[in-house]
């Protein structure tokens, strides 16, 4: 009989069916911090069952990309979404739903080797079922904290956001990295509050906390430093870049537009161009209370 393993993560909760728990939570020791141990009565996003044979349709691939090392193909179907990855030899699949609440995948869950799989099957999952019900947004940055405040640092792979992150450690007193690499932003009424994931690149940072997002810092690197505050068209570009979202999806597409547009109703996005350096520190000190 197979047992449900419950996670929240942002304040949404999904669960996994697997037949042996303890290895399973041995495998998953990223999510760890999220696990929901007592009865839940909520509402979840998702369910993903292993052990199903998913088969490709007699399509063409709706998309493909390459990410870490794995090829991504992606199959819009009536009835659902089917997802193939594929890393070296292995290739593993799942199906998901059209409103993304069921998803069946031939992962067994007991296989250490299906571990890099199974991250991929849960980023993918909890990023489109969370921006169709809730207006969540996975972003490529990294994110500092302090006393409940946070900066978002936006750029491209290899511009210096984790090095930025890491010299706020070094320069300012009581500031924490929140995550380095996929964070999750979340709108609500009042405010954007920045979340903490089971994904943070290679750096394991794996907090299951949250702090309202004062600024996003969009980071270039350069000889010089200067903060520059970006508008409209630039602000909404700098955001959009850095989101996640299916490029095959249009619906997808658009809702991650509408929750961009909600969070530059309510939060500034500035741009850095700076050097490695405590004066690049002190410019973006400056935009926390």
């Amino acid at each position: 009989m197979n047992d449900k393993l419950k996670f929240s993560v942002a304040d949404h909760l999904f669960s996994i069916e697997t037949s042996d728990r303890v290895l399973n939570t041995k495998m998953m020791s990223n999510y760890v911090p999220f696990h929901v141990r007592n009865d839940v009565h909520r509402d979840f996003l998702f369910n993903l069952k292993g052990n199903e044979k998913v088969h490709l349709p007699d399509i063409p691939s709706d998309d493909i990309l390459e990410l870490n090392g794995a090829k991504y193909k992606i199959y819009n179907t009536p009835d659902g979404v089917v997802v193939s990855v594929k890393q070296d030899d292995k290739e593993h699949r799942f199906f998901a739903s059209s409103d993304w609440r069921e998803i069946v995948s031939d992962l067994t869950f007991i296989d250490e080797r299906e571990v890099t799989f199974l991250n991929s099957f849960l980023r993918i999952a909890f990023g489109m079922s969370s921006i169709q019900r809730y207006k969540t947004i996975k972003i490529h940055a990294s994110v500092t904290e302090l006393n409940g405040k946070a900066l978002v640092f936006l750029g491209k792979s290899g511009t210096g956001k984790s090095t930025h992150s890491r010299l706020w450690r070094e320069y300012v007193p009581g500031c924490t990295l929140l995550n380095d690499d996929e964070p999750l932003v979340r709108v609500f009424e009042n405010k954007v509050q920045v979340y903490g994931a089971p994904w943070s690149g290679s750096t394991p940072c794996y907090r299951n906390e949250s702090a309202e997002v004062v600024a996003f810092v969009h980071l270039y690197q350069s000889p010089e430093n200067k903060l520059t505050n970006l508008k409209s068209v630039k602000a909404l570009s700098s955001l959009y870049t850095s989101a996640a979202m299916l490029r095959s999806d249009i619906e997808n597409k658009n809702r991650v537009l509408d929750v961009i547009t909600e969070i530059l109703e309510r939060v500034p996005v500035y741009r850095l161009d700076c050097r490695a350096d405590y004066e690049a520190v002190s410019l973006t000190r400056s935009l926390l209370p």
